[in-house]
């Protein structure tokens, strides 16, 4: 019998005294990787070095301006109250709900740059994914279930794999969740006091906090015990007002509120729009659908009233809107695995493969599995460093206008500055990222900022609609930097009124000569 198996062997076997398992397993319960160990392990590994890798993390530009904002506030140790990044609203009023994700992304950049940036967000992904595991065997669900739905999950959530607040919001929803669910399984105990604590870290890390005391409430509907319904109703409640303890007060949850409501918003950003099954990865998003619609029924027929409305307003709101997808994936599949598991355990012929899993999962309890976590984590460091050292760690030249931002630069060193420049949305955050927020834009994808008439001349520009060298003039733009293959860089290159000075695969530059 070889070490491995000895050891497997012993964790099945009948106690036996602490000196005696001391000496033959101590050791092996640390060393051995447990199945939430795994799952952290292939989560980080895929994150980082698999898929896309780690330049996925940096798809999305908002890095940039998020980065910058952190810095900002450790400097000034005060949360920005007025927009300084753009041209077209300087000075207006701006509501940085996500100042405190902001702070820890320009705390890590400071001491470790943008590789820095892109272990924390893995870290966050990793931590979710595992969590997620780990919630559902904790509310007995299926070892193997559990694997194929963290599969699902990890396909389901990368479509916003990246270094923005957002992962951190995963975690906090993980945790409402569990205590949520504890509740109602009359385990909770002091955890439900101490939500409050949770939501108010919520508030000033992500604009979902709102979701928090929503899950509880849902709960307190769905209570089938009668003592449970005004114990999740004022930790709800709870919840709900300590959301107000942040730098901007009401007023936060009134412009949140607001944002939600504008049609303009929810029909022309693109993440708020419904998901398109044409796009890459369709497939799990489908099977996660389809996972989390039996695991409803399956609450419902098991009159597990709470997670199954739960489980129906999530559905809803991802049908609705891609941006919710990958929430509702990380609260609906352990959902799902714990119901599924349950309702396989009344089939006969699913007997014996449910004991081999309960086994295996008894073994598993046993393994800490803590020193493979520990040097997983050590090795993404020292993986992601060698990336970074080759260039392949932040913004992909092929994606962002790298050069064509190096370009500009040389403009700085003339007497009137950089001047105005305009270019897309999914570049700008790049551009503040890149001039450390001295050169402003026009757009960022701060789309709650802007509001519904920059976002209209925006879109007359980039479109190319009659009066897009208006908008242009009166904004004082000097620079135009847009892909050249777009329909404006073909209406500047016709234009009498600019020259193109750059050019490459990925960005041309244009001067306002007139």
């Amino acid at each position: 019998m070889n070490g491995y198996s000895q050891v497997i062997h012993s964790l099945d076997s009948s106690p036996r005294s602490t000196a005696e398992r001391a000496g033959i397993n101590s050791l092996a319960l640390w060393l051995l990787p447990n199945f939430v160990g795994v799952v952290f392990t292939v989560t980080m590994l895929q994150v980082l070095f698999l898929s896309a890798g780690v330049l996925r993390l940096f798809h999305d530009s908002d890095t940039g301006w998020h980065v910058r904002n952190g810095e900002a506030i450790l400097s000034t140790a005060a949360v920005p109250r007025a927009d300084g990044f753009s041209y077209t609203r300087d000075g207006a009023p701006w509501f940085a709900w996500e100042w405190l994700s902001d702070a820890v992304f320009g705390a890590v950049h400071r001491f470790a740059g943008l590789p820095g940036v892109a272990m924390i967000a893995a870290l966050a992904i990793a931590v979710t994914v595992s969590g997620a595991a780990y919630l559902a065997g904790s509310m007995g669900g299926n070892l193997f279930f559990a694997a194929v739905a963290t599969v699902l999950l990890l396909g389901t959530t990368s479509m916003h794999w990246l270094a923005r607040p957002h992962v951190f919001s995963w975690i906090l929803a993980l945790v409402f969740l569990a205590v949520a669910e504890r509740e109602r399984r009359g385990t909770a105990g002091r955890a439900l006091y101490l939500l409050p604590l949770v939501a108010v870290l919520w508030a000033n890390l992500h604009g979902s906090f709102l979701l928090g005391p929503a899950i509880l409430f849902i709960y307190a509907v769905g209570a089938s015990i009668p003592f449970q319904f005004p114990r999740l109703a004022v930790a709800s409640l709870a919840c709900l007002l300590a959301t107000f303890i942040n730098p901007y007060g009401w007023r936060l949850h009134e412009h949140v509120l607001a944002y939600l409501e504008n049609d303009y918003v929810m029909d022309h950003i693109s993440e708020f729009r419904s998901f398109s099954f044409h796009s890459p990865g369709a497939l799990f998003v489908e099977l996660f659908l389809a996972v989390a619609a039996l695991g409803t029924v399956s609450l419902f027929k098991q009159r597990a009233f709470g997670p199954a409305l739960l489980s129906v307003g999530m559905l809803h709101l991802s049908l609705y809107s891609a941006r919710h997808l990958p929430t509702a994936a990380v609260l609906l599949l352990p959902l799902s695995v714990a119901a599924l598991t349950r309702e396989a355990r009344t089939w006969p012929a699913m007997r014996r493969f449910l004991d081999y899993s309960d086994r295996l999962r008894a073994i598993d309890s046993r393994i800490y599995g803590i020193v493979p976590i520990m040097l997983v984590l050590a090795l993404s460091v020292v993986g992601v460093n060698a990336l970074s050292g080759a260039g392949r760690v932040g913004f992909d030249a092929g994606t962002f206008p790298v050069r064509a931002a190096d370009f500009l630069e040389q403009r700085t060193r003339e007497p009137d500055g950089l001047g105005r420049v305009f270019a897309t949305d999914q570049w700008s955050g790049y551009l503040i990222y890149r001039f450390a927020g001295d050169s402003k834009v026009f757009i960022d994808g701060r789309s709650d900022f802007y509001g519904q008439n920059i976002l209209e001349s925006y879109a007359r520009i980039v479109e190319v609609r009659p009066g897009w060298e208006a908008v242009l003039k009166q904004y004082d733009v000097r620079f135009v930097m847009v892909p050249p293959d777009s329909a404006l860089a073909a209406a500047l290159q016709l234009s009498g009124a600019w020259k193109r000075i750059y050019s490459d695969p990925v960005a041309a530059v244009y001067e306002r000569i007139s």
